[in-house]
């Protein structure tokens, strides 16, 4: 649990320049959109003046989205279990890292399954390996042109689950054996611990997480865990 709470603010640390520069630009839209409904209202522009300040609610409630994602995100909280939306894991996850991702120039293709699967689980946890997952996915991309990460969920009669594939040049066969093994990593500053803590949540959860090459090239992980069906 120690190591699992250390992750996340490694995590949060490694993004905090990302998020900061996510909520200067509304910022800077807001003092905008201020500036002109202070010149349309002089005006008498009423109609064009609410318009601008419709503008900057939207912009506020995106900032508070991003803190109350990082808030969230950061805290050490019990292990409790809820009904959990996978797509609202994937969307917190790519609120938090979607700086990183556009300064990567990485597409992001979501294929969500329409049914909303749901799983009884610990949000803040299981959006922790998505981080996890998404976050090794943009490193290893860094040398690819034309880098894709493609997020998936869907369902089948036992288990929910949801997928992180990338079109980099996947796991070395040697390296296939040590990928979920403690301070194992490719990485030049890798602790080797991001996999290691992503599987052991998905186990504390009752699921489990696993890895699949990608023909002719990539790599793609799934996260599994039984599926919660509303008519419960």
């Amino acid at each position: 649990d120690d190591l699992a709470q250390a992750n996340r603010l490694a995590v949060l640390g490694q993004i905090t320049a990302g998020v900061a520069h996510e909520i200067n630009q509304p910022v800077a839209a807001i003092r905008t959109n201020v500036d002109n409904a202070k010149v349309l209202l002089s005006r008498g522009q009423a109609a064009e003046t609410l318009d601008n300040l419709e503008r900057v609610a939207q912009l506020t409630a995106r900032i508070g989205l991003i803190t109350d994602e990082l808030r969230e995100f950061s805290r050490r909280a019990p292990l409790e279990r809820n009904p959990v939306r996978l797509a609202s894991v994937v969307d917190g996850a790519i609120l938090l890292l979607d700086s990183k991702l556009r300064a990567a120039r990485i597409f992001i293709r979501l294929n969500l399954s329409p049914d909303d699967p749901r799983v009884l689980a610990n949000r803040i946890k299981l959006e922790q390996v998505v981080v996890n997952l998404v976050q090794n996915a943009v490193e290893a991309l860094s040398d690819t042109i034309n880098p894709v990460i493609e997020i998936e969920t869907g369902f089948d009669d036992a288990n929910a689950w949801f997928a992180i594939t990338d079109n980099g040049p996947g796991v070395a066969e040697a390296s296939l054996q040590q990928i979920f093994t403690p301070f194992n990593s490719t990485k030049p500053l890798g602790l080797g611990l991001g996999l290691v803590i992503s599987r052991d949540i998905m186990a504390e959860l009752g699921g489990t997480l696993d890895y699949e090459a990608v023909t002719p090239y990539g790599a793609k992980f799934i996260g599994r865990l039984p599926h919660w069906k509303i008519d419960r």
